[in-house]
């Protein structure tokens, strides 16, 4: 099944998000498909086909939970330097510093090999608790931390935009 008109619209404009946030190539034609990571983790990890509208709900949720942990990293990058430079917590030295270092960028490790619930099969065929693995495993791969509550928060919105993208109203 593809798409609807307005899934690909949010794909693309998704897609664009995502090559922002990872340096991958801008999408030249409005069904082009985010390869960059995300993409990548909705395919390899979900269980997604391009194609589908799950995708598209999955890139868009995804993508939205990466902006919210790139900016949260920016912050904590910065914040770290303002206090190594001696500002004081609950300060406005410490805040306006924390403004004007601007985004930073994190520093990443290696991947961790991890094996994908369910092994290879589509997300449409696998039971809601390795379904539920693959959308924490999926957030795990952006990089969230399961131990803060941006993690279960990824990993809800994720769950619930598949759900709403199973909505036949959609």
């Amino acid at each position: 099944m593809h798409a609807p008109k307005s899934s690909q619209v949010r794909l693309v404009c998704a897609a664009a998000t995502v090559a922002a946030l990872f340096g991958a190539a801008a999408p030249t034609a409005a069904l082009a498909q985010p390869y960059g990571e995300i993409g990548r983790v909705c395919e390899s990890v979900v269980g997604l086909q391009p194609n589908e509208k799950h995708y598209a709900a999955c890139v868009e949720s995804l993508t939205q939970s990466a902006q919210g942990l790139r900016q949260g990293e920016s912050l904590a990058i910065a914040r770290r330097g303002c206090l190594a430079q001696g500002y004081r917590p609950n300060t406005s030295g410490l805040a306006e510093c924390e403004l004007a270092s601007g985004p930073a960028a994190a520093s990443g490790g290696p991947a961790y090999p991890s094996q994908n619930p369910g092994g290879s099969r589509s997300y449409f065929v696998v039971s809601r608790e390795t379904a539920f693995q693959r959308d924490q495993l999926a957030c795990a791969r952006l990089g969230f931390d399961p131990s803060q509550p941006p993690f279960g928060d990824c990993a809800a919105d994720l769950r619930g935009a598949l759900a709403r993208a199973s909505d036949p109203a959609m």
